[in-house]
């Protein structure tokens, strides 16, 4: 089994790669990285069977790291962390696991006895595993994400970063800042609603949810419609018009 560390204490590597040599099956280490840029790097060369993953790192998250790789999925993450427990009850799951530093090593040993017994780069990770670990991203930082999962990788993207977001039968497309093509992401609008009605985002249309930070203009000629900041125009229905201004005049927007 192959493994890849990634932390910002050379203590813990060194004690983790110790601890690896003393449990079964064997385990090669074969890329250690200190912050999230030397992990994406190094993560865009190799994908290990695991990845034992600091939450924080001095650069940022760990889980900024998988927001921009590609083979995110493809491999089982550990993450190692003294972080409160309290934040990561909920987030102990078959598709990710954590160990409390300093690490256990009949813990250790538990989680990678566990991964040895599914079958290799079986790895896909149901929509409900990514979004907790979402909600635990958002509860050490105050940039808030969502993990999209698309054809060619999983990506975790900034809530502030999208700017619409429109339904395409049992699909949605993600209108993203800086993105000239839109995402494709194989979940429904009605499950993104019910993920962002509070954080900022209204359902203006039976195809369209718009973040409300990224609304430039509202008109009223030809039937309602508003304009987005990357200048797109999104029709509002009748029925969705009222709840759009209640939600507008909470924000002390266009009044």
């Amino acid at each position: 089994m192959r493994a890849i560390i990634i932390d910002d204490e050379k203590q813990a590597i060194a004690s983790l790669e110790m601890e690896l040599r003393e449990i079964k099956p064997k385990i090669e280490v074969i890329g250690v990285a200190s912050s999230v840029k030397e992990g994406i790097a190094l993560l865009q060369k190799l994908t290990p069977d695991v990845l034992f993953l600091d939450i924080r790192l001095n650069d940022g998250l760990g889980f900024d790291i998988l927001q921009e790789i590609e083979n995110f999925g493809k491999f089982r993450v550990i993450f190692t962390t003294a972080y409160d427990q309290y934040a990561l009850k909920a987030f102990k799951l078959r598709a990710f696991d954590y160990l409390l530093k300093p690490i256990d090593l009949d813990e250790l040993q538990e989680s990678i006895t566990a991964i040895g017994l599914e079958s290799k780069h079986n790895y896909d990770i149901p929509v409900q595993q990514l979004d907790q670990i979402i909600t635990l991203s958002n509860a050490i930082t105050t940039e808030s994400k969502i993990a999209l999962n698309t054809g060619d990788g999983i990506y975790l993207k900034r809530l502030s970063e999208i700017i619409h977001i429109q339904a395409e039968g049992n699909y949605t497309k993600f209108y993203l800042v800086g993105v000239k093509r839109p995402m494709l992401i194989s979940r429904t609008l009605k499950e993104f609603e019910n993920i962002l009605s509070k954080s900022g985002f209204v359902r203006v249309h039976y195809s369209h949810l718009i973040n409300l930070s990224h609304l430039t203009s509202l008109h009223n000629k030809d039937g309602c419609n508003v304009v987005m900041s990357n200048n797109d125009s999104i029709p509002v229905s009748t029925r969705k018009k009222a709840n759009l201004l209640e939600e507008l005049k909470k924000r002390n927007n266009f009044f």
